[in-house]
This record gives C-alpha cells, structure tokens and sequence, in this order.
C-alpha cells in the first residue's frame, strides 16, 4: 500500500507539472504575440518566461492583466521547485543521518554491488535480531527511486568505480564508511573475477582496528587461490591484515548448506545412532572409568559395541545436475557415523551411470575421493514409470532410506516421483527442489512436515546460513586448542585463526559442522546424564589428558615416546573418547577426500597430498604418531558441549 501511495504520488506531480508547463506556455504565448511579431524571439520569449516561473521570477508584472491559467501557473510552477528541492535536501540529511549511525555502529556491514544476491542478503539481514546497520556500495549509478528506497530504510548508498576514480575518492569512500570498523564485509557480484577485483581494491587499502570478515561470492577455486594469494602477500607489508578473515562461498554450496542444516535432515541422520545401547549401566561404567583398572568392568561399552550399534546411512537421490556434486561433497562430511561403513548414496535417474559418469569425467579430482569417502551407486530407471516403483519395493525394511533429496530440475517428474516415494516410505524426511516459483503448498502429500521444498535464494542469503558465527566459534575454539598443544608437542606455537589456509579453515569449520553427531553419540552413551554432568565428565577427562601433556612437556626426548604409550592407554581405557577420537579421524579423511587430496608423504595443499590420510587408525597412533598427531582428533571432542 506504502509503494502505491508512493506510485499515485509521482503521477499526480506529474500531472502538475505538466499542467503547469502548458499553462505557462499557453499564457505566455497570449501575452508575448500581442508584442513580438518575430516567430524566433516570440518562441525564445516564451520559452525563457515558463523557465523564470520554476526559478520563482514572474515574466509578467504584477500590474499587468492576465489569466486564471497564468495565475495558476505562477503559483504552482516555484511549488514544485520547492518541493524538488526540498526532497534534494531531505534526501541529503537522510544519507547523513544514515551514514553517522552506521559509523557508529559495532554491527555495520558493507554489501558491494546490487544484484540479486546483494539485494536478497539485504533484505534478510534487515529482519535477523542483530541490529545490523548496512552500507550497500556498488559501481553503477542506482537510480533515484531505488536509492530513495534504500535510505527511508537505514541503509546507506554510494556509488563508485574503482577502475576509473582517483585516490582522493576513494579515500573520502573509505572514510565515510569508517570501513576499518566495519564487521561484515559482502562482495556479492555475480562475477568472480569482479568479486576479486573489489576484494583486492578493499584489501590494499583497508587497515582494521577489529576483527573484520570478508565473504566473497566465488565458485572458481582459481580465483579462489588469487584471493587468498593477495592477503597473504599484502600482510606483509601491512600488520593489521591479519585481523581480516575471508569466506569464500557460492550460492550452490550455500543451498547445500542450508539443506543439510534442515531440523529434519539432522534429525534422520542422528536417527542412524538410535542403536547405540541406553544402558544406564554403560553411563555409570563411564562415569566411573577413571577409576577402573579391571577391563571386565568396561565389558559393556568397546569401541566395536558402539560402531555395531550403528546404522549406516542411506541415501536416495534423484537426478543428477548442478547440486549433486556439492550435496555428495557434504554429506561425505556431515553424515559420517560410522569408523568402517561410509554413507550409501543412491542415485536414481533415466540413465544415471552415464550422468554420473560425465560428470565425475568433468570433474576428474574429485572422482577418487567421493569414491573413498562415499558409497556411491547408480540406479538406471530408464523411461518406465514401474522401475522405480520396483526399486522402491524391492529396499525394504531393512535397507529403506534415511533421506531422500529430489533435486529435478523438472518439478512435475519430481512431484510424481514423490507420489510414490510417499507410498512406500512416507515417514522418511524428503527434499524438493522447486525452481518454478510456483507455491506447492497445495499439491503437496498430507505428510508435508515431512517434506522440505527449496528453491528461493532468500532460503540461503541469512546469517544462519552464510554468516554462522555460533559455528565459526566453534572452528575457532577447535582451532585454539589445537595450538596449544601444538606448543606442548614442540611443533610451535600454531597459526592464529585468521592467518590459517583456505584448507585448514575448512577444515575446521568441516569438524565444527560435525560436532552434532559426536555430541548425539555422547549423549546416548551417557543417557540419562544432564548436559551439564556430560560438560563436567569431558572437562574431569581434558585435565587428565592434559597432565599426559605436561608429563611429555617435561620429559624431554624420552617423555614423546611415554606421552604415545600413555596416550594409547588413556585411549583404551576410555572406550567412548577412543570411538570420537577415531571417528574424528575418519570424518577428517572424508572432508579431505571430498576436498579432492590423496595419500601423499608430504603435506601440500598445492598439489592436494596429505601422509595421514590413513583410514588404519592403529597406524595413526602407531608408526605414524609423530606425523599425524591423534591428540588432535581427541581436542575435537574435548570442544563438545560448551
């Protein structure tokens, strides 16, 4: 209703204005006609007279006759000056007012460029209960409407171009944004090489007084690496670098992101571990482990007891396109339960061999990994409708599905198969990819709080989704633990957070994604146990482990060849930290796969090798020790539940 008062407005001033030009020239040319009889002065008079009436000087004198047209003219011509300049003014002070409270803001956030995705990531941090302050800067001009609409609510506007202005601009830019307090900073064109020319033209100038973080739309690791490239030698000359944090991101894997973080997908994949024994017996065993010498008392609870209580994922996916390679990429990530089975993924199109086929043919790297980390298996369905029905028939109980994604681009094959995926499995969660616009409400089966239907970039452009502070602490906090015992270890005294790698980040952010099922599998071991007895039990555990760092720390050579032995008996004498820990591992080694590395006896993120991408975790805590460190994969579980 807002925008048509809005619309209706323009159209009256409009109108006005126009009513007033032709009075005025029609009145003019009355008046003018009787005195000049040249056609090119009459016309220049005339003219240059309905120009003076919008400049508030009447053509014609006061003691002159003229007419109600004339009148009405005189008046409204300098009104609708005043109005245009009045709103020129207001318009100005809106900015002013808009720019000091984003400057004074500690949640002001830059958004460069407004496309599609700029204006959606806009619109929805708008409604987050972060008080977010937004500066939206981009290279085209915005037209007076669309600037107008920004301002009236909050958010500031300016315009430049940073292959064609001087340093003076930029300056007085960068200085009205008070962009070295910035906190968020968005590159959000829809051009990657246009992304890090704006990321390189912000970095070389920018010198933070906070922590700020950079998120670059970027699918192109190529550019990518360009980006992490200029950080890492811009540092160099600038210290204060080290206080920015770049995220790279793409709508695909935002979209996969946002799927995988759905309430329903968590909960089927954490259904997995319903298997693991209740007993409150196992609990109290655990509880009082410590204590415990006699392995007759652990009998309850083995690392093997736990991994055969658990049931391996299963997965349907229909179709192959765009999102199947990051959906596989994460869920060799996010639906790791299991030391010896990875995720069975099933796909099911016309000719899916063949899809598959081509498209690991056209991503090569990543062929090995997925394979590694995933169970992958194509189902040719070919053109009738009853060979999926007999697929379907023919799992069963035992082998139904935990999730089921149908991700055809063409909605109306995926409604049909939905039909009948819901005959047989109608209370296995399902997720509908809907890139027609079109609600689905009203077609969907009754057990629709079954089914997720995505489809909207506003679904992934929120802070939930790309922002994920409470996640990226917990990378952070992983990321601090590691380093100190790093430093216990004699390896240093690790990387500040900032100044890790794109791998390492990911990494972390990778295990950090994960701690869910770690932190389900803990609170079924110890059922019964409140959050607060399972945070002190693992506390009582990190300072037994840490008296095994300070025993090692102190030891000097000898104390690294105790410091194994002691920590393979802390390990098996602790069955449920021993299961994580492994578990960890195995969850590293298929982030890692699905980031396209391979074994290799030298670590390099360049040529994408790592020497602990061994799945024999006897071989890690054995020879392998001092390479791979599994003291690590044990400081992810102490970050658990805090």
């Amino acid at each position: 209703m807002q925008e048509n008062r809005t619309y209706y407005k323009k159209k009256i001033v409009l109108a006005l204005f126009v009513i007033t030009v032709i009075f005025g020239l029609q009145t003019l040319y009355t008046y003018y006609s009787a005195k000049i009889s040249d056609p090119l002065q009459l016309l220049s008079a005339v003219l240059y007279g309905t120009i003076k009436l919008f400049l508030f000087v009447s053509p014609i004198s006061a003691e002159e006759k003229s007419s109600i047209f004339y009148e009405f003219a005189k008046w409204m011509a300098p009104i609708l000056t005043s109005a245009f300049i009045f709103t020129q003014i207001s318009n100005i002070l809106l900015h002013v007012k808009n720019m000091l409270l984003n400057r004074s803001s500690m949640h002001h956030v830059l958004v460069f460029e407004n496309t599609e995705m700029g204006e959606t990531l806009i619109g929805n941090l708008m409604k987050e209960s972060t008080p977010y302050k937004i500066s939206l800067i981009t290279k085209n001009f915005l037209d007076e409407r669309l600037k107008n609409k920004y301002e009236k609510k909050g958010i500031a506007t300016y315009q430049i171009d940073f292959e064609h202005c001087d340093e003076n601009e930029v300056r007085e830019l960068f200085s009205a944004l008070h962009i070295h307090h910035t906190k968020y900073i968005f590159f959000c064109s829809d051009n990657d090489l246009e992304n890090y020319a704006l990321y390189a033209n912000v970095i070389k100038r920018i010198k933070p007084k906070r922590p700020i973080t950079c998120y670059a739309n970027c699918s192109s690791n190529t550019v990518v690496g360009y980006m992490e490239e200029l950080l890492s030698e811009e540092r160099k000359g600038e210290e204060l670098l080290k206080k920015i944090d770049t995220v790279h991101f793409n709508q695909k894997d935002l979209t996969v992101r946002m799927l995988l973080a759905e309430p329903a997908v968590k909960r089927s994949i954490l259904k997995s571990l319903e298997g693991i024994s209740e007993d409150s017996q196992i609990a109290d065993s655990i509880e009082d482990s410590h204590h415990m010498t006699d392995s007759t008392e652990n009998s309850h609870h083995t690392v093997d007891s736990i991994e055969n209580s658990i049931k391996p994922l299963h997965v349907l996916l229909f179709s192959v396109n765009d999102l199947t390679l990051p959906l596989l990429k994460q869920l060799a990530n996010d639906a790791t339960t299991s030391l010896t089975r990875n995720p069975k993924i099933s796909i099911l199109e016309e000719n899916a061999s063949q899809r598959m086929q081509e498209l690991l043919d056209l991503n090569a790297p990543e062929r090995e990994g997925l394979l590694r980390a995933l169970e992958i298996e194509c189902i040719d369905l070919g053109h009738e409708q009853r060979n999926l029905q007999n697929y379907l028939k023919g799992l069963g109980k035992e082998e139904s599905p935990s999730l089921i994604f149908l991700m055809q681009e063409d909605v109306v094959k995926s409604l049909k198969a939905l039909k009948l995926m819901n005959r047989y499995f109608g209370q296995v969660p399902k997720v509908l990819r809907n890139i027609s616009n079109v609600d689905l409400t009203h077609v969907l089966p009754k057990s629709k709080d079954k089914i997720k239907v995505f489809g909207d970039l506003s679904e992934i452009m929120t802070g939930e989704i790309l922002i994920r502070e409470a996640l990226d602490n917990r990378a952070k906090q992983f990321n601090e633990a590691y380093n100190k015992a790093s430093g216990i270890a004699g390896m240093g005294e690790g990387t500040n957070w900032n100044e890790l790698s794109y791998v390492k980040k990911n990494s972390s952010r990778q295990s950090a994604t994960h701690a869910g099922i770690k932190e389900e599998i803990i609170r079924r071991v110890l059922s019964g146990k409140s959050e607060e007895e399972i945070s002190a039990y693992l506390s009582e555990k990190l300072e037994e482990f840490k008296k095994l760092q300070e025993a090692q720390k102190l030891g000097g050579e000898n104390g690294k060849e105790e410091f194994q032995q002691n920590f393979r008996r802390y390990l098996s004498e602790n069955p449920l930290l021993d299961f994580l820990s492994r578990l960890e591992h195995k969850r590293w080694c298929n982030s890692y796969y699905a980031m396209n590395f391979r074994y290799g006896e030298k670590k390099d993120e360049n040529l994408k090798t790592h020497p602990c991408l061994i799945e024999d975790w006897g071989e890690i805590i054995g020879e392998k020790f001092d390479i791979c460190h599994p003291e690590y994969d044990l400081l992810s579980v102490f970050t658990l539940f805090q």
